[in-house]
């Protein structure tokens, strides 16, 4: 389902990972990947589903912009 904002950039739900009051989202290049606050730029640690759900993490879904379904993510292209 995609939405639009008052600032017209559409938006759709995705599958997002919360760990207490911390929420990680896709990776913009690949859905598969998630990334918590501060990536890239201080922080460039790189989760897969298997992980979050194995530290505790819960999942739910958020409006967010679209995402890349089959990118590649790698220290080159954060």
């Amino acid at each position: 389902m995609k939405l639009l904002t008052r600032d017209s950039t559409p938006r759709e739900f995705q599958k997002v990972y919360r760990k207490g009051d911390v929420v990680y989202v896709p990776h913009f290049r690949s859905s598969d990947v998630f990334v918590g606050p501060g990536y890239p730029r201080f922080t460039k640690q790189r989760y897969s589903e298997f992980e979050l759900v194995r530290a505790g993490a819960v999942q739910e879904s958020m409006p967010l912009w679209t995402r890349g379904r089959y990118g590649t993510v790698d220290d080159a292209n954060l």
